[in-house]
């Protein structure tokens, strides 16, 4: 029976543009969050609150690290927009893979532990040492993240953003 705690080794990072999809393969670590804002209510009479109510969540960060490859910087290899580009730059998404999955020769329930979607990357920072490779650092945002167990969708009832 194959393991069943999600590792390093197992995972593979894909960016996809315009429908395209290619993996990463510079990263050596992909950390991200998502937080929901939530608000205490207070009445009258009451020393602490007595509900406690959703009123946002906010966007999903995304920062992933590994090693600068010459000649795959990160406007080629991460999908950093270049600054003439940002007028038209578009969403993007990311995801993590479990390679063990495909590896099980079942290409058709490849695993996706995260799928960011409606991501854009937002910079990246590097440090050159002496005596030490040299490192990148690339942060993104996202609109949602999906796991394995879950899509993570707006109610149907929601407004949705429309052009006129």
């Amino acid at each position: 029976m194959p393991a069943k705690v999600m590792k390093g080794a197992r995972a593979k990072l894909a960016i996809i543009e315009n429908g395209k999809s290619r993996y990463v393969g510079l990263f050596q670590n992909v950390s991200y969050g998502l937080t929901y804002s939530a608000e205490p209510v207070y009445i009258l009479g009451n020393f602490g609150p007595v509900e406690i109510e959703y009123t946002s969540q906010d966007a999903v960060q995304i920062t992933c690290s590994g090693w600068r490859v010459i000649e795959r910087g990160p406007f080629a290899e991460a999908a950093v927009p270049k600054l003439q580009d940002l007028l038209l730059h578009e969403y993007m998404e990311l995801v993590i893979e479990d390679r063990q999955s495909r590896e099980r020769g079942l290409p058709d329930q490849i695993v996706r532990i995260a799928k960011f979607r409606n991501v854009r990357p937002i910079g990246f920072s590097t440090q050159i040492s002496a005596r030490q490779l040299e490192e990148i650092t690339v942060n993104f945002i996202g609109i949602r993240v999906d796991d394995e167990s879950a899509e993570n969708s707006e109610s149907p009832t929601a407004p949705q953003l429309i052009e006129r």
